[in-house]
């Protein structure tokens, strides 16, 4: 599996750009609990690792993209600034790489192909009613949801 971020708008530090711990991936997967609501990365093995590793910035000028690991840890503050901080994140995940339990997604479905006039044709930027997003206390995929260990 891997992702790939594409900037629409320009990223860096004043508006909660990507952040990644350089070669984090390497260290295999690092367990998912929920902290405050949220889902994250055990912290305790976050922090070793930022000891022996780089902890990096990923500013980026819109149209610039970044391709990484789905292991690498990563993450991006809140954005405070004035500016908006859109991106397209597209993740790849071989076909029988379906999940173990039951998942929001669908297993493997095949991707229409489109024209590439059509990302330019959307106009609807703000409105997100009838989109789907995930609640981690549903997500029996979330390790400290599975396990009981809220």
């Amino acid at each position: 599996m891997a992702t790939v971020y594409i900037a629409v708008d320009k990223a860096d530090k004043t508006n909660g750009c990507l952040q990644v711990i350089r070669s984090s991936h390497l260290a295999g997967r690092v367990e998912h609990k929920r902290v405050a609501g949220e889902t994250g990365a055990d912290e305790e093995r976050v922090n070793q690792l930022k000891k022996v590793l780089e902890h990096v910035y990923v500013e980026l000028d819109p149209g610039d993209a970044v391709l990484f690991h789905c292991n690498v840890l990563h993450r991006s503050d809140q954005n405070r600034s004035d500016r908006r901080r859109r991106a397209y994140l597209v993740s790849y995940n071989r076909a029988s790489n379906d999940p173990i339990y039951e998942h929001y997604n669908a297993s493997y479905v095949p991707l229409d192909i489109v024209d590439d006039a059509e990302i330019k044709r959307c106009s609807n930027h703000t409105d997100f009613t009838g989109k789907g997003f995930v609640d981690p206390a549903d997500n029996k995929n979330i390790s400290g949801t599975r396990l009981g260990k809220h």
